[in-house]
């Protein structure tokens, strides 16, 4: 049975990070102090406090920038390798179950997927897709994939929702945002998107 908030719906867009593919932070916040030791939280704020997390998720900063900036934290050497691992320790998987869900929902909705993502988050994604699902990058499961270091936008600035809007001609009372950031809603809802926080032990699939 349809979640009633799907009413006068014709288009949804989804975030990526749990809500899609589930996530697993501390996994990410574990391996990184296990690197960088007791100083990691203070090393991080450092990094938070300059821009380096926002500028990489912009694409303003590539990959290469982003392992040096943690790299030149540290007085002891950390290879690149060590840090990509810790960085892309937090991404889990995409339950089985929910790559027909979104296939079915698809055949009922203009479906589109919105992400505060990174190169690094992304090529690891795209690649586990292609190994073991023999999927071309996220975009066979949506009508479009939009990832805010692609196209120099991030959440919840209120640019990145219009010019998705724009992009499709979608109508923000028709169109639905899922995230589990409620900031992020707060933002689409500023211009009449109606939004759905998924958090907790929450899923999509109890809305479908």
């Amino acid at each position: 049975m349809k979640s009633s908030i799907l009413k006068d719906i014709k288009n949804i867009i989804f975030d990526l990070g749990n809500v899609i593919i589930n996530l697993d932070i501390e996994a990410s916040n574990k391996a990184f102090t296990q690197l960088l030791g007791p100083q990691k939280q203070k090393f991080f704020d450092q990094l938070q406090s300059i821009g380096v997390f926002q500028d990489f998720e912009k694409g303003t900063i590539d990959e290469n920038e982003f392992v040096q900036f943690i790299q030149n934290l540290n007085k002891k050497a950390i290879s690149s390798a060590s840090i990509v691992q810790a960085w892309n320790s937090m991404l889990l998987n995409i339950p089985e179950n929910r790559f027909g869900l979104l296939k079915e929902i698809k055949r009922s909705y203009r479906t589109f997927c919105l992400s505060n993502t990174n190169q690094l988050h992304a090529d690891f994604i795209h690649e586990d897709l292609k190994k073991n699902k023999g999927l071309n990058r996220l975009d066979s499961l949506f009508e479009k994939v939009y990832l805010s270091h692609e196209i120099g936008m991030r959440k919840p600035d209120l640019e990145i929702f219009q010019f998705v809007l724009n992009q499709h001609d979608l109508k923000p009372a028709e169109t639905l945002f899922i995230d589990d950031t409620e900031g992020h809603l707060k933002g689409a809802a500023k211009l009449g998107i109606k939004t759905l926080h998924i958090k907790g032990n929450d899923k999509i699939e109890n809305y479908f």
